[in-house]
């Protein structure tokens, strides 16, 4: 097998059917994440028939002037891809990445698995957690029966409560009002007591919109002003609800109903099949995030994590003299893989 790691990998996911693959594994989503610790790079594994991909953000540090190599899938969902699925190259691929990864001085990596393409299966190169439930809406059907068969009745009657109380639904292609988007995403991530992880700077928009063309600013208007926003994107079958925000001064018209269903219309007219909502803010399946999700289809992904450990002996050094410089952080940061990164 030939096996490397470059900073370009997009002329190999050409090759991929549309099933396979998703704008998560694309070279210009994964570099959004990039910063001055750490860089999108993709692992390549292939013989001559079959090629695996696993794209992450690449992080270098040093111990005792040596280099040493962590990583971590970028913001959603990522993991191994294969070009055509085959159990028996699945198999020797990943043995052959972790040999790989192992005898070039990486300490660890984290792996956010994606749950439309269940790419967690068979997973044998490290500790798989099953995290949480996720929500897919089935655009494939017709537009009635989405409405009939994927929404809740009382969703179906807080929509259509929204829309008598004159709530608009407009698709903005060009992201005029984002300003207005990350004024109420800042808003309710702040409401949320969200973590540093949930805010994104202007840079990071500013390369959204030029590098990723397949979204859309999704807007709820009352009364002329945006009480509600979202931002989607989607690549062939899939379609995925980003980053949203909303007013929580008008919550009692529900315009993030209101806003979900409109996309999913927008969404499955430019072809999308499954429109992945993702899960709750935990695991536990009373979540209220989860809940609301859930009211949009019963159809139920697993979201899973996965824990990759190449050098035991200098992971246990850096968590332990992490845990000793920090002890303030510890009950905060003791369950993430990478905590020494904190």
């Amino acid at each position: 097998m030939d096996t490397f790691i470059t900073d370009h990998w997009n002329s190999y996911l050409l090759s991929f059917s549309k099933e396979n693959k998703d704008i998560y594994f694309q070279e210009e989503y994964v570099k959004l994440y990039e910063d001055s610790n750490n860089k999108g790079v993709c692992l390549v594994v292939k013989n001559d028939e079959n090629i695996m991909l696993f794209p992450f953000l690449l992080r270098t540090f040093f111990i005792n002037q040596e280099e040493y190599y962590d990583f971590e899938t970028a913001y959603g969902y990522g993991g191994p891809i294969q070009q055509k699925i085959d159990d028996q190259f699945k198999h020797a691929a990943l043995k052959e990445m972790f040999d790989y990864l192992s005898e070039r001085n990486y300490v660890a990596g984290f792996v956010r698995f994606h749950p439309l393409l269940n790419n967690q299966e068979q997973f044998n190169i490290g500790q798989i957690i099953d995290d949480r439930n996720t929500v897919v809406i089935d655009l494939a059907l017709p537009v009635e029966d989405i409405w009939m068969k994927e929404i809740h009745t009382k969703n179906r009657n807080v929509i259509k409560k929204g829309a008598k109380e004159g709530l608009k639904f407009i698709v903005d292609n060009n992201f005029t009002h984002l300003h207005e988007f990350v004024s109420l995403y800042n808003r309710t991530m702040e409401k949320l007591s969200a973590d540093n992880f949930y805010y994104f700077s202007e840079n990071y928009y500013k390369k959204f919109i030029h590098d990723i063309p397949n979204s859309f600013l999704g807007l709820v208007y009352y009364n002329e002003k945006i009480i509600a926003a979202a931002i989607f994107m989607y690549q062939n079958e899939y379609g995925h609800y980003h980053l949203s925000g909303s007013d929580e001064r008008y919550l009692k018209l529900a315009p993030n109903n209101f806003l979900l269903f409109h996309a999913a219309l927008e969404l499955k007219s430019r072809g999308v099949k499954k429109f992945h909502l993702g899960g709750g803010t935990t695991s536990d399946e009373k979540d209220s995030l989860f809940c609301f999700k859930n009211r949009f289809s019963k159809n139920i992904c697993q979201f899973s994590i996965g824990k990759l450990i190449f050098n035991d002996p200098v992971y246990k050094q850096l968590c332990n003299d992490w845990e000793f410089k920090n002890p303030e952080k510890e009950a905060c940061y003791k369950n993430f893989l990478l905590k020494y990164k904190y």
